[in-house]
């Protein structure tokens, strides 16, 4: 029942809740009222942007801390790949460097072989006419040389082999022998090792020999 019943700010009188004047000054209440219920509602107004406010600040940091973890994410993701992709490319250029070095190496050494190949089968061509003319000639032995082979490489320009000797009697033997590259003179020649001398005149006839016989 007091809730049905206010006091008259001006005389302090107890009036009736609804009433609009007091009947003892003639105070007028109903501005008090309007006064309260718009103080009411602009403070209801004010507190919920306040409220509302307060309550979006929470959730924009949550969304920028949810967002800076996915950046980081990304970034390292992306880092990762980046580094592994390189790898893998620096990996395989570097094979394909070492394999691409060691077919250059290959080529060049073919190539060094063949030519060398090639002079030691000239020498040898070139060769046997002067051991033929050594026999005939210088040792005056009715033989001939029919072929020369070169085995090995002595370095620079001297090479090893042997030489095939042979008459017309079906007599043959074979003298070890060293061939040079004259480069500067553009000719070859041949030295018989050993006792090749002593091996070819116990195998062939002399001209003076043959000579003798008729």
């Amino acid at each position: 029942m007091e809730n049905e019943f206010k006091f008259c700010p001006k005389c302090g009188a107890k009036v009736k809740a609804n009433a609009k004047f007091c009947p003892k000054c003639g105070n007028r209440f109903i501005e008090m009222s309007q006064n309260r219920s718009s103080n009411d509602q602009s403070n209801a107004g004010s507190s919920q942007p306040q409220n509302m406010a307060s309550g979006k600040k929470p959730f924009k940091h949550r969304n920028w801390l949810i967002a800076g973890v996915i950046a980081v994410i990304v970034v390292i993701v992306t880092v990762t790949i980046a580094s592994s992709i390189i790898t893998k490319q620096q990996t395989q250029a570097k094979k394909t460097a070492m394999i691409q070095s060691s077919q250059l190496k290959e080529s060049i050494k073919k190539k060094k072989e063949a030519k060398e190949n090639k002079t030691e089968k000239q020498l040898a061509h070139e060769s046997v006419d002067v051991v033929t003319d050594m026999i005939q000639n210088d040792w005056d032995l009715d033989a001939e040389c029919d072929d020369v082979t070169i085995t090995s490489s002595y370095g620079g320009n001297q090479y090893g082999g042997y030489a095939s000797v042979s008459d017309d009697d079906g007599d043959q033997t074979t003298v070890d022998v060293t061939v040079t590259n004259v480069k500067y003179d553009h000719n070859v020649s041949v030295e018989i090792d050993g006792d090749g001398h002593d091996t070819l005149n116990n195998t062939f006839d002399t001209y003076d020999d043959e000579d003798d016989d008729y």
